[in-house]
């Protein structure tokens, strides 16, 4: 007992308070590389942030855009400088020129950091000023993402600018939203967060292409002019009239000035592409302003890009690979065995060579499209702009267009998605033709091993039933 009571007094303080070297003693090692007893603010990260999304390993890589973003936002950042240079960077990723296929977009825009990038947007879209509109509706235009949320606001400040806005953002406007889908004269209205209706914002296109047609003509490129052509023809803002009469024949003749030799054509790029498209669905559509578009496109002009068409313009023109719900449906396709054949052009029967290619071709000339994009509201699908203006073409050449929408269509299990084309194919006609199905290959059912290693073969077999209901009781 002596001992004892000499050991409790050989304590030299009483522990009243934790003290630090205590605290240190029990923090993890993690949180020791952090002074959590810090006083002094930390530095403004948003340089930072900035710097990092310009480097060149960031630039080039969708992973890093995203994590650059969610580690501002964990550090508790939320300018929207940051959030606007993260979602332009990821659009110029996916631009169409960009190497990443269909799928790879549709993996992008449905993760979940990507979700919270444009959620954050809409939260500080009081911020955001209203020259970064082209930019954002530009960058939602190359992801295939339509934001309905942010929509109404960058519409508003888009409306709200007309006579503002300088001859190549009113043609990256235009394009963008009759890409996006939300142009033309149908009533465009959307839902917010609150379950709220918007205001209408029909007839947006028109009034850009009214706004280009007041432009005077100077040294633009080539590129918006076609562009802003183009982004017509997508809307089907055919009968949209200027000061001089219809505004699609003027600029498809401003954009055929700034191409003076065959040379500069070639070497025009993406502006090839616009121009024989808007040719050819003139051609097919029958507006109004059909002879005015086809005399303002002079004749070496639309030889040249009739030759180079197959070779140098469409082949470069097609996304890479097919879309996550596509390849969904194919595998829907194979298990009702339903002959398709997938991405088949299609055209009159006297073209000489076709401009648009169907997702799925079925007999008797059924064309079966792929809608991925948004909605606007719960349960208020619209396609792109793309995807209409095919869906338009291909009812004018005589196909019949059935369109999925992939807003119903993945909250269906398998079973359902497959009684689903079972009863499409009953409506549409579907034929089947037992000799191509002689004629194509079938899928090898046992894997392919080398010598020795082949498959075990089953020891148990089942029994054999009854031969009738009678016997077997």
């Amino acid at each position: 007992p002596r001992l004892r009571w000499s050991h409790v007094r050989a304590i030299t303080y009483t522990p009243t308070m934790v003290s630090m070297e205590a605290l240190r003693a029990r923090q993890p090692k993690e949180l020791l590389q952090t002074d959590v007893f810090r006083t002094v603010p930390p530095e403004d990260l948003t340089p930072t942030d900035l710097a990092d999304l310009a480097s060149a390993e960031v630039a080039t890589n969708p992973a890093k855009v995203l994590e650059i973003y969610r580690r501002h936002v964990m550090s508790g950042g939320m300018d929207a400088t940051v959030f606007i240079r993260a979602f332009a960077q990821l659009g110029f990723l996916f631009d169409p020129n960009c190497f990443f296929s269909a799928a790879d977009r549709q993996i992008l825009t449905r993760h979940k950091h990507f979700r919270c990038l444009a959620h954050d947007l809409w939260k500080v879209r009081e911020d955001l000023p209203d020259a970064v509109v082209p930019l954002l509706l530009y960058s939602m235009n190359c992801l295939d993402y339509r934001c309905a949320p942010l929509l109404p606001q960058l519409l508003e400040v888009t409306r709200r600018h007309l006579a503002t806005w300088r001859v190549e953002a009113l043609s990256l406007l235009l394009h963008s939203i009759a890409s996006l889908g939300i142009g033309g004269t149908s009533p465009l209205i959307f839902d917010d967060a609150a379950g709220h209706r918007s205001g209408d914002f029909a007839g947006l296109t028109a009034k850009l292409a009214q706004e280009l047609a007041l432009r005077p003509f100077e040294e633009d490129s080539v590129q918006d002019w076609a562009r802003a052509a183009f982004g017509m023809v997508m809307a089907e803002d055919y009968d949209v009239e200027g000061p001089e009469g219809h505004v699609l024949p003027l600029l498809v003749a401003r954009a055929c000035e700034l191409l003076p030799t065959k040379t500069e054509l070639e070497n025009s790029g993406w502006a090839q592409f616009f121009l024989y498209q808007t040719l050819y669905c003139v051609d097919v559509e029958k507006p109004a302003c059909e002879e005015a578009v086809k005399r303002a496109m002079p004749m070496w002009i639309q030889e040249v890009l009739h030759h180079r068409w197959l070779d140098h313009i469409v082949l470069l023109a097609q996304p890479q690979g097919a879309d996550e719900m596509q390849r969904d449906v194919d595998r829907c396709l194979q298990r009702t065995n339903t002959q398709a054949l997938l991405n088949c052009s299609f055209g009159r029967e006297w073209d000489e060579q076709h401009c648009w290619f169907a997702g799925f071709l079925m007999e008797p000339k059924v064309a079966l499209e792929c809608d991925s994009m948004l909605p606007l509201g719960m349960g208020r699908p619209r396609p792109s702009g793309w995807l209409a203006l095919k869906s338009r073409v291909a009812r004018k050449v005589g196909f019949r267009v059935v369109t999925l929408h992939d807003c119903f269509w993945r909250h269906l299990t398998e079973d359902q998605k497959d009684e689903q084309m079972l009863r499409m194919r009953a409506q549409m006609g579907y034929q089947h033709d037992p000799g191509l199905e002689k004629i194509q290959k079938k899928i090898r059912q046992t894997p392919h091993t080398y010598k020795g290693l082949e498959t075990k073969r089953k020891e148990w077999t089942p029994q054999p039933g009854p031969p009738s209901d009678d016997t077997a009781f």
